[in-house]
């Protein structure tokens, strides 16, 4: 057993010292998020902010660094910045999601393996991205060089997961396998993340840069982050491109914390810390890899490429999906000239896009927040009228 995994498993028997000490704490008519990724929170706290009228619970907001961004909308409700790694902040956070009814989380946190075998409390995982291009929990290709502990870990958290939102049959499929869930605990709701490109505004960031906006959204690599690799160079955006374009490069926050160089110059910027949805609706094109943006953009039917310069090492390191090539909507791109080609040599084909986001976003309605936070309201009125 490595030293990360000794320490996992130190941190697993924490908290379940903790679970069984709080376990006679009374759930409350109450909703915790617990939160690492602002999208999915930031469309429910809109949307509960817009419906407690008509909601009979409270909301408690628990936030780890990466959603530090959340803390200007956290006005009017309880919250409480989480460091997983400080012993009195898991005391915390246990306290609140066993005093809890419902809890709504965004990530594998091994903070909800408490929750199992407590019936007063409602677990739902609401996941950060509405589709998936590379495989993950229990299909991830790295568990075969993981101890049997680490495995036995994981199902102790996908096991504490009552509920998980879809936003697609074809993501169902995917939770099944990496989750080892049952059909029974979809909740074909869609995803809280995408309400937001149903709103009918005007992108804000088109009057920052006059030009054509390139995306590049890459994921990030956990086997190489200190670096990434550009899609265009200056003299590509400005010759082959005709200086038409700006490059934005949103980076993975994992990823930007490693980098130390500047990659900025006069037509390439790095807006890795302005929010994704108001980055994809100003976007004209996106050039992504592996992630799930895709998804998302997809549901605002604009052009999307696929700059692929590591499929094979990737695939092996980190594992795609079956047939990758063939579910992406464009072709996928090993270096720049073959990027470029593709950007100049055809007209977009929006058909192509409707039929990936149909399939990908069947149950997103631009309802999914309320709709989740209508289900959660229907589960306390349900543990309520339960017999004691």
């Amino acid at each position: 057993m490595n030293l990360r995994s000794l320490f996992a498993a130190f941190y697993s028997i924490y908290l379940t010292v903790l679970g069984v000490l709080f376990k006679p704490l009374k759930a409350k008519n109450h909703l915790t998020l617990l939160v690492s990724f602002e999208e999915n929170a930031q469309a429910l706290i809109r949307s509960y902010k817009a419906h407690a009228e008509s909601l009979s619970y409270e909301v408690t907001v628990l936030y780890t660094r990466h959603a530090v961004s959340l803390e200007k909308e956290l006005e009017g409700l309880g919250s409480f910045y989480l460091n997983e790694k400080n012993p009195l902040h898991l005391v915390k956070a246990v306290s609140i999601l066993f005093k809890s009814k419902a809890v709504i989380t965004d990530n594998y946190f091994l903070l909800t393996s408490v929750l199992n075998r407590r019936p007063q409390t409602t677990c739902i995982q609401v996941w950060h991205a509405n589709g998936s291009l590379k495989k993950f929990g229990l299909e991830d290709v790295t568990n075969q060089n993981r101890p049997a502990s680490d495995i036995s870990r994981f199902k102790k958290v996908y096991r504490s997961f009552d509920f998980v939102t879809v936003g697609s049959d074809a993501m169902a499929d995917v939770f099944k396998k990496s989750f080892g869930i049952r059909e029974g605990q979809l909740l074909k709701t869609g995803v809280p993340l995408t309400d937001v490109y149903y709103e009918e505004n005007k992108p804000q960031l088109k009057r920052k840069w006059p030009k054509k906006i390139i995306l590049y959204a890459p994921t990030f690599r956990d086997y190489d982050m200190q670096s990434f690799r550009l899609p265009f160079t200056e003299e590509q955006l400005t010759n082959e491109l005709n200086g038409e374009y700006m490059l934005l490069v949103k980076l993975h926050p994992a990823v930007l914390n490693q980098i130390s160089a500047s990659f900025e110059s006069e037509s390439i910027k790095n807006v890795s810390d302005m929010r994704l949805h108001d980055l994809l609706k100003a976007a004209d094109i996106l050039i992504t890899d592996y992630s799930s943006v895709p998804f998302e953009f997809a549901l605002l039917n604009k052009p999307i490429f696929f700059f692929t310069y590591d499929l094979e090492e990737y695939d092996q390191k980190r594992g795609l999906i079956d047939n990758y090539t063939s579910v992406i909507p464009g072709k996928a791109c090993h270096d720049s000239g073959a990027l470029l080609e593709e950007m100049t040599k055809e007209q977009f084909n929006a058909e192509e896009m409707k039929r990936f986001s149909d399939k990908w976003n069947m149950y997103s309605n631009g309802d999914s927040s309320e709709a989740l936070l209508k289900f959660a309201e229907t589960k306390m009125k349900k543990r309520d009228e339960a017999p004691a």
